[in-house]
């Protein structure tokens, strides 16, 4: 691999094999990098607004919702996690996966927090 900065993606050694997005055989291997643009954090930003708004309505004490206040809490530890200049997405997605626990009895809380479950998938 050369240290000068060039990028040359996959390479390929005396034979490989490339299905998908796997590369297999001898001498291949595969070089990434993920870089964080402004419209990742527009989108971040956004992730972080739809906890906000989660959080609001949680306090709310929305029927269908047996325990607001402790999902309140879980909510907001989700909240501290997003606002990371890198946030876990498996920090994240374990409190997300707690909060579906709690509101599955309520459509519209339930359907936020998907959302917010595909939007940590997708940008994390």
């Amino acid at each position: 691999m050369s240290s000068s900065g060039d990028n040359y993606g996959v390479q390929f050694g005396d034979s490989a094999n490339v299905s998908g997005g796997v590369i297999a055989g001898a001498g291949s291997w595969v070089e990434s990098n993920q870089y964080q643009g402004a419209s990742d954090l527009a989108e971040l930003q956004d992730l972080r607004a739809a906890l906000s708004s989660l959080v609001d309505q949680l306090r709310a004490s929305p029927a269908g919702v047996d325990d607001p206040g402790a999902l309140v809490e879980v909510a907001e530890s989700a909240q501290q996690e997003a606002r990371k200049d890198q946030p876990n997405k498996h920090i994240l997605g374990g409190l997300l996966h707690a909060l579906m626990a709690g509101v599955q009895n309520s459509a519209a809380l339930a359907s936020a927090v998907l959302a917010i479950q595909h939007a940590v998938t997708a940008l994390l």
